[in-house]
């Protein structure tokens, strides 16, 4: 059984702040059952989701004047794989490790959390997804790796290394371990311009997923931002699908039975119900709460209760907060409080009833 309750709030990476310490003690008091780690995107190209994904992986060179990471002409290919795969099998995921300089806000999290009195009962990390890693990372030919299945491949297994190795520590905290990859490349599935089939992002996904549970015991999710191939990501074997329900929940209602599918498997959904563009200005706490019931009472239009509803679903932000100003990005984490407690209050009284 999760240890992370229903209906818990938590952040999808990046934010505007830049002092790590400040932004963790604000993180914990707003979302105290599962904080997540702070991207702190505006101290620099290196806290980057992409530059973030790079260290371990063969053959890749980040140039942070240009804010690339390619793969390095000047490296063997075939040497950069041995490399790599040499690592790969060794027993530690010490290779794949986040660096201080890249993740101020893993490590300052990480020493809050070892200093409280008990941990939280859930720890949320982040990692970019290897479609979307491979999809912006280039070779020399300016071709995106996704083109490489072998490079790919590397890709997929080096990011699952880096999130086990995030999960390893949240559970050395004493919290549940939750990782999401993202995967913002995926609202392009479909596209002349997306360079694989469904079946490859597949099971570029699935290999990804099994090799981080493959390590300890985790739970994932897939975090996608706009409009995708519902279907695709609901059919993996993955425990949360994170998505932008405040611009695009229309879209994933529209896929009812593989919807219906994944909850029946005990999947959950990370609601993302609190905008994070401009439309948060014109929002109130009470016209998203208005925003979210009814659009699970939609659900329940089509056969799932509400209170199955609630009961395998967690609360976000629609995406990172890194594009809000500072204090925008405040009022977010406090809608997002706000939400939680209501809609724990909801399912609280549907239990009641149904009891």
């Amino acid at each position: 059984m999760s240890l992370v309750p229903p209906l818990a709030a938590t952040g999808i990476g990046s934010v505007p702040f830049t002092e790590p310490e400040a932004a963790v003690d604000l993180i914990l008091a707003r979302l105290p059952e599962l904080p997540f780690w702070p991207q702190m995107v505006r101290r620099g190209y290196a806290e980057d989701m992409v530059p973030q994904g790079a260290r371990g992986l063969p053959g890749l060179l980040a140039d942070p004047e240009a804010r690339q990471v390619r793969l390095d002409p000047g490296t063997s290919r075939e040497m950069a794989l041995a490399e790599f795969y040499e690592l790969v099998w060794q027993d530690t995921l010490e290779p794949f490790a986040l660096a201080p300089e890249e993740a101020a806000g893993f490590f300052a999290l990480s020493r809050a959390v070892a200093a409280l009195p008990s941990p939280p009962l859930g720890l949320k990390g982040q990692v970019v997804g290897p479609v979307t890693f491979a999809g912006m990372v280039k070779d020399s030919q300016d071709k995106p790796l996704l083109y490489d299945a072998e490079f790919t491949q590397a890709v997929a297994l080096g990011l699952a290394k880096k999130a086990a190795w995030q999960a390893e520590r949240f559970r050395s905290l004493g919290a549940e371990a939750v990782v999401f990859f993202d995967e913002p490349i995926l609202t392009g599935f479909g596209s002349a311009f997306f360079p694989v089939s469904r079946e490859e992002v597949a099971r570029i996904l699935q290999d990804t997923l099994e090799a981080t549970r493959h390590a300890g015991p985790v739970r994932l999710g897939v975090h996608c931002c706009g409009n995708t191939d519902w279907s695709l990501i609901l059919s993996l074997p993955l425990d949360i699908l994170s998505f932008d329900a405040y611009g695009y929940f229309e879209s994933l209602a529209l896929y009812e039975k593989p919807l219906r599918q994944f909850l029946e498997r005990g999947g959950w959904l990370a609601w993302g119900a609190v905008p994070t563009g401009e439309e948060l200005a014109g929002e109130t706490a009470a016209g998203l709460w208005e925003r979210f019931t009814g659009q699970v009472q939609r659900l329940a239009a089509h056969g799932l209760e509400p209170a199955q509803v609630l009961s395998q679903a967690l609360l976000t932000p629609s995406c990172g907060l890194g594009y809000l100003t500072p204090e925008a990005a405040v009022t977010a984490l406090e809608y997002l409080r706000q939400l939680s407690d209501r809609a724990r209050e909801w399912l609280t009284t549907l239990e009641r009833v149904g009891a």
